[in-house]
């Protein structure tokens, strides 16, 4: 039996760079991993077509439709008894390493990761959750994380209610309802998390709210359209498995001979 990395992407109706991905699983046994697609709007997607799931829900920005959505692509995924990692992964996500690399370092144990926030961010943002859950349980994470089977069968197939009762009301849901639960169910043995730099977070993301060597100058969360070859040098070195937001005019930032090497060997 194969451990196998399920990737599961989020996207509006494609994946923005669809060359890099298909450079990373070239020439990748099959047997290593799956890959899922939870879709917005319906448009041919070539290369990636055939890994659409079949019930998609129409989601709108940082509203309880994104985790439910999460937990569809989770689900499907779980149907796979091989699938021993599951990466939530966003349509403008890029790897910063191989696969070969992020296999090897996502089966050398059984936990998932979370970049989580700090607690001071949980709040006024969740008090209306406070009437549901114990406050010290509330926490918050980056929304790109990585899960192992324990959490999708605690987290995912009986927690939709939830969502749509407590979460509506909060913003961007997502980040808070996956590492709470996991401390209201006394799951902290399943994860590690992380802090600090956002390079150490599994799927790097450029807030400008954090501390980071090429620090975002504007408001919110910086869109890549070009990249400088001494940062994506410094991505590529870092931590992290994954970095978004890429837009798809980055390609010609990112179709240079040290990085296409890097995430293919």
């Amino acid at each position: 039996m194969h451990k196998k990395i399920a990737f599961c992407f989020l996207v509006y109706y494609r994946i923005n760079l669809t060359d890099v991905w298909q450079e990373f699983f070239n020439n990748i046994d099959t047997n290593l991993y799956n890959i899922y697609i939870h879709y917005k709007v319906e448009r041919p997607m070539g290369y990636f077509e055939p890994y659409k799931l079949k019930n998609c829900i129409e989601t709108k920005y940082e509203n309880e439709t994104i985790p439910l959505a999460y937990n569809i692509l989770f689900r499907k995924a779980y149907e796979d008894p091989e699938n021993f990692k599951f990466i939530i992964l966003s349509d403008s996500c890029i790897p910063m390493k191989s696969f070969k690399y992020i296999y090897n370092h996502l089966t050398k144990d059984d936990k998932g990761y979370f970049y989580e926030c700090k607690k001071s961010d949980c709040f006024p943002v969740c008090d209306t959750l406070i009437e549901y859950i114990e406050p010290e349980h509330i926490s918050k994470s980056f929304n790109w994380f990585i899960i192992n089977r324990n959490l999708v069968e605690a987290l995912c197939f009986d927690k939709d209610n939830i969502l749509t009762s407590y979460y509506s009301s909060v913003y961007a849901p997502a980040e808070f309802f996956y590492l709470t639960f996991i401390r209201k169910l006394n799951l902290e043995n399943n994860i590690i998390c992380f802090q600090g730099e956002p390079t150490h977070a599994p799927t790097f993301a450029n807030w400008s709210s954090v501390d980071y060597k090429y620090p975002n100058t504007k408001e919110g969360l910086k869109e890549y359209t070009t990249i400088s070859k001494n940062e994506l040098l410094y991505l590529m070195n870092s931590p992290c498995l994954f970095a978004r937001k890429f837009e798809a005019e980055c390609i010609t930032s990112l179709f240079k001979k040290e990085y296409i090497l890097h995430i293919t060997t």
